[in-house]
């Protein structure tokens, strides 16, 4: 077994692959906002693209639902030679479980930020990638599934052990607003999303409703339920219409993609904006802690972006082996997502090189340095003034960073 570590500039990207069968583990945003002198090839999507023609079984596996763990799925065939289009299809298409007493509850929370996030924000990316991903991954893999601990993940002869996430758990106890957990902030955002029906005279918790409702059924389809994934075709149908309804919706509110309006915005949309930036945090720290995490025996630890309160309780249940061959690092690197209880490792892998505001914590650094590992940094270090604490208090890297300044780096493991 192998492990390619992909240079994706803004986000994650990891390839597990064994002679017969291989497992793409997210694949990095597209060049958004990173300016225009970005190519394909600054993203390894080429590399990644000949590697699925090449015929091979191929499974992916998205850890969570931000965009840059998978918007480039979604961009894969837009500036390369394209990727699902000629290859066989995926095989199965792995999600985080986000289910919860048959219900599909984040659906909601995307429903609502869809309609109410201004054009060209991260609230708008964030509720807008969920519903073009869906349809990608019924087009593309023939098998979608939500995984979560306990689950296992076959590769060639291999299993890959889940041990997040645990949806009780992650949906009712982890704070994601103040001291609340999501279900007692989503209440709270229902709520407040009520209130806010009068600016647009009522059509605004109707065509949520109708959003919300297509999202839960398409997501009940991976659930591997056979029932409810027969359905999929025809969720997808009402997610496709659903989505119309809510566009014209937006384009009453924020005008069409030419003339989009832009900060400052009209007093009438201010209490839409307002909510916007609540219901996004809310769901975005959600997401992280609705996150896949797994391993591989003592050699590999992936725990997506997992917040430091659910690598402190896997630590605590004695799920973590003791050291690490390789475990890759949440969020980055950054500070705000490092627990003490991060096992110790040979290599780190950052996946850092777009993140002015939450760089590479050089506190991270400083405290798993001493235990004698390598840092396996994609990008960071082509700007690290900009991406790496560390480098600016220095003025130069961390002795043990280790540069990838080719679109991979491979690791035998």
């Amino acid at each position: 077994m192998k492990l390619q570590v992909k240079r994706v500039r803004f986000g994650d990207c990891a390839v597990l692959e064994g002679r017969r069968a291989r497992l793409i583990v997210d694949c990095g945003s597209d060049n958004q906002s990173l300016g225009k002198d970005l190519s394909a090839q600054d993203f390894a999507y080429s590399a990644i693209a000949a590697q699925v023609n090449d015929h091979i079984p191929t499974d992916i596996l998205i850890s969570h639902l931000h965009t840059d763990h998978y918007r480039g799925f979604l961009n894969l065939g837009k500036d390369v030679p394209p990727l699902f289009a000629q290859a066989p299809p995926v095989g199965t298409a792995y999600l985080p479980w986000t289910i919860l007493g048959g219900r599909a509850v984040l659906s909601a929370a995307y429903a609502r930020l869809y309609l109410t996030a201004p054009p060209r924000t991260l609230a708008h990316e964030l509720a807008r990638g969920l519903a073009d991903l869906l349809p990608t991954l019924r087009r593309e893999a023939v098998h979608q599934r939500m995984l979560q601990a306990g689950e296992e993940i076959p590769l060639e002869r291999n299993m890959l052990e889940i041990l997040w996430p645990e949806a009780e758990h992650a949906l009712s106890s982890l704070p994601v607003w103040g001291q609340a957990g999501f279900l007692a902030a989503d209440r709270e955002m229902a709520a407040a999303f009520s209130a806010l029906a009068g600016q647009t005279d009522g059509r605004l918790p109707e065509e949520a409703l109708r959003l919300a409702g297509a999202l839960e059924r398409c997501l009940l389809a991976s659930s591997g339920e056979p029932l409810l994934e027969a359905g999929r075709p025809a969720a997808l149908e009402e997610l496709s219409y659903a989505r119309a309804q809510a566009d014209r919706l937006r384009q009453d509110l924020w005008g069409g993609p030419a003339e989009a309006l832009r900060p400052p915005y009209p007093p009438r949309l201010l209490p839409l904006v307002r909510f916007a930036a609540r219901q996004y945090h809310v769901l975005a720290k959600t997401v992280n802690a609705c996150g896949i995490v797994f391993q591989w025996k003592d050699r590999l630890l992936f725990p997506g972006d997992a917040p430091p309160a659910v690598i402190s309780y896997l630590g605590k249940k004695g799920r973590f082996h003791s050291r690490y061959q390789v475990v890759k690092l949440p969020h980055h690197g950054t500070r705000r997502y490092f627990s003490s209880a991060l096992p110790p490792a040979g290599q780190y892998i950052i996946s850092n090189g777009g993140y002015c505001r939450r760089a590479v914590g050089k506190p991270v650094l400083d405290a798993l340095s001493p235990t004698g590992c390598g840092f396996l940094c994609t990008d960071a270090h082509q700007a690290p003034e900009k991406y790496c604490e560390y480098y600016r208090a220095q003025r130069h890297c961390h002795p043990a960073c280790i540069p990838i300044t080719d679109p991979q780096q491979v690791v035998p493991l």
